[in-house]
C-alpha cells in the first residue's frame, strides 16, 4: 500500500472515529440533561402532560384528576386489593399497568370530558349565572372552614390533596371548569327539546334499546349423571374432560327441550322450575335490552319477529348451559313519566353502629326528630301561598337531598323503578293531582312531596336519554388529544 493511500485511510479512521465521540458526547449529554430536568420535580410538574385541542396542560393541573379519582374510589381501594397509602406504580391493576397507570389513564379521560365541555360551553356563549358562582364560592368556602377547624393553610390543604405543586390558582381554573362543565351538560339535558318526529324517528331506528320486556328464563345446567369424572388431590370436587363437558352440555340440552315441549303443551315455566330447580328460574318484568346483554337469550327476547306468548331455548357455550325463555310481553312504555320536588330530612348519625348498645334507641330519637321536622315543613308549607316557587325556596333551605336542593327539590321524568318503592308509590298513585303534598317515610329518612305533574312519557324520555348520550359523547370524542410520555410520568 502507497503511503498517501495509507495516511488517507488512517485519516478516514480519524475522522470516524472523533463523529463516533462526538455523537457520544451529544448522547450523553442529552440523557445527562433528560436525567437532570426529570429529577428536578419543579420542572417534571411543569412539564405538559396532555395537549387537547391545542391546549396545553400540565402534570401539576392533571394531578387535580388524579387525586380526585382516588378519592372518588376511596375506601373501596382496599376492596380492590390496593394500598393507597404505598406507591400505587408498585401496585399491578394487570399484566400491563400499574394502578398509578390506570389512575393516570383515568385523569387524562376526566380532563378531555371536562376541558372539551367548558369549551363547547364557551364557544356557544355560556356565563356563570350568580347561583353557579354561589355554589363554586360555597364549595371554595368549605375548604376554607375546614382548613380552619384543622389549623392548616389553604395551601397545606391542596397540596396534601391534589400535589405537592398545586396552587390556588390552578385548583379554582380547574375547579370552575368542572363545574361549568356540568352545569352546561345538565341544562342542555333539561332544557334541550326534541320534536316527535325527532323521537319517533329516533325509536324506530332503535327500538331493542327503547322497548320493555317482560319474560321468564330457567337455566338448565350440564347434567353428568352417569358420567365418571376424576378427583385430584383428595378433593370432593371431579373433573371432566372436554368431551365429558359436551356430554353433559348435551344432556342439559335434550332436558331443556323436553321442557320446552312441556311449556308449548301449555304447562307453566314456573310449574317445571319447582320440579326441576326453583333457584334456575327467575321472572323478569320491565326489563330493557340493556340490561341484560352478557345473556345468550337478550337477542332472541327483543327480535322483532318475536311474538308475546313465544316460548324458545338457546345454549350459553361460553358458560356451558342452556336456557328456556317464555316471553311475556314486549312493548313501547307509554305511560307518563311525572315530576316532584321533595324535601329529604335525614336523621342525625348518631355515631353509633348496628349492633352497638344504644344504637336503636338512638336511631329512633334521631328519626322521630326527622319526622317532627318534616311535619313542621309540610305545615309552614300549607300556612303560606301553596304555590312550586314556595316549595321550592323550603326545598333550597332545608332539604338533605344536595343534587335536588339546587333546582329548589325538583326531580323531572321519574320512571316506575327508578325511586324506592315507597316514594315510587306516592308519585304514582291513580289518583294524584298537580299541587299535592305529603310525607313518604324511605330508607333515607322522611321526604315532604309536592306534585309537580306529569311529564313525556317514559319511551319518549328513554329516546331523549339515549340522543343526550350521543350528543355528550360526540363532544367527547371529537376532542384532539395528545399525551405527551414524560408529562404523563410525572402525574401523581
Amino acid at each position: 500500500m502507497s503511503a498517501s493511500k495509507e495516511k488517507r485511510t488512517q485519516n478516514t479512521e480519524d475522522r470516524s472515529f472523533y463523529v463516533k465521540v462526538i455523537v457520544a458526547v451529544i448522547v450523553f449529554a442529552i440523557i445527562f440533561a433528560v436525567c437532570f430536568l426529570y429529577s428536578n420535580d419543579n420542572i417534571r410538574k411543569n412539564m405538559t402532560a396532555v395537549t387537547i385541542d391545542g391546549e396545553k396542560f400540565t402534570a401539576t393541573e392533571l394531578d387535580y384528576y388524579y387525586n380526585t379519582a382516588i378519592n372518588q374510589y376511596g375506601s373501596y381501594l382496599s376492596y380492590l386489593g390496593v394500598d393507597p397509602n404505598k406507591d400505587l406504580d408498585s401496585q399491578k391493576y394487570s399484566d400491563k399497568q400499574t394502578w398509578g397507570d390506570f389512575f393516570r389513564a383515568e385523569a387524562v379521560a376526566s380532563l378531555t370530558q371536562t376541558a372539551t365541555m367548558y369549551h363547547d360551553a364557551m364557544e356557544n356563549g355560556y356565563t356563570i349565572d350568580d347561583e353557579l358562582q354561589e355554589q363554586i364560592d360555597k364549595y371554595s368556602a368549605s375548604i376554607d372552614e375546614y382548613c380552619k377547624t384543622n389549623s392548616i393553610t389553604r395551601d397545606q390543604f391542596l397540596q396534601s390533596s391534589y400535589g405537592s405543586h398545586m396552587t390556588n390558582d390552578l385548583f379554582m381554573k380547574h375547579l370552575t371548569m368542572t363545574f361549568v362543565a356540568s352545569d352546561y351538560a345538565s341544562d342542555y339535558n333539561k332544557h334541550h327539546e326534541y320534536s316527535s318526529d325527532e323521537l319517533t324517528a329516533y325509536y324506530n331506528e332503535h327500538k331493542n334499546e327503547i322497548d320493555l320486556a317482560s319474560y321468564e328464563v330457567l337455566t338448565v345446567m350440564p347434567d353428568y349423571t352417569g358420567i365418571d369424572g376424576t378427583t385430584e388431590n383428595s378433593t370432593d370436587e371431579p373433573t371432566y374432560t372436554e368431551e365429558q363437558d359436551q356430554q353433559a352440555l348435551e344432556a342439559a340440552k335434550n332436558t331443556a327441550s323436553a321442557f320446552l315441549d312441556r311449556v308449548n303443551n301449555g304447562e307453566s315455566l314456573s310449574a317445571i322450575a319447582k320440579e326441576y330447580n326453583e333457584n334456575a328460574y327467575s321472572s323478569r318484568k320491565d326489563a330493557s335490552y340493556s340490561s341484560f346483554t352478557e345473556y345468550s337469550y337478550n337477542d332472541w327476547v327483543f327480535d322483532d319477529s318475536r311474538k308475546i306468548g313465544e316460548a324458545g331455548m338457546m345454549v350459553d357455550e361460553a358458560n356451558g348451559r342452556w336456557y328456556v325463555v317464555v316471553l311475556n310481553n314486549r312493548y313501547r312504555p307509554e305511560y307518563s313519566t311525572v315530576d316532584v320536588r321533595h324535601i329529604l330530612l335525614k336523621p342525625v348519625d348518631s355515631g353509633l353502629k348496628e349492633g352497638d348498645e344504644g344504637y336503636k334507641e338512638a336511631l329512633e330519637v334521631n328519626r322521630a326528630f326527622a319526622e317532627n321536622k318534616a311535619k313542621e315543613l309540610l305545615k309552614k308549607y300549607r300556612s303560606g301561598e301553596q304555590t312550586a316557587e314556595a316549595f321550592a325556596k323550603l326545598a333550597k333551605e332545608n332539604s338533605a337531598d344536595t343534587v335536588s336542593a339546587v333546582d329548589g327539590g325538583l326531580i323531572s321524568k321519574i320512571y316506575k323503578g327508578a325511586m324506592v318503592d315507597s316514594f315510587e308509590d306516592w308519585c304514582f298513585d291513580a289518583n294524584r293531582k298537580v299541587g299535592d303534598t305529603g310525607i313518604v317515610e324511605s330508607e333515607y329518612g322522611y321526604h315532604v312531596m309536592y306534585f309537580q305533574g306529569e311529564n313525556a312519557p317514559y319511551w319518549q324520555v328513554r329516546c331523549m336519554n339515549n340522543l343526550y348520550t350521543e350528543w355528550e359523547q360526540s363532544i367527547y370524542e371529537g376532542a384532539k388529544t395528545k399525551n405527551h410520555m414524560l408529562g404523563i410520568k410525572a402525574i401523581g
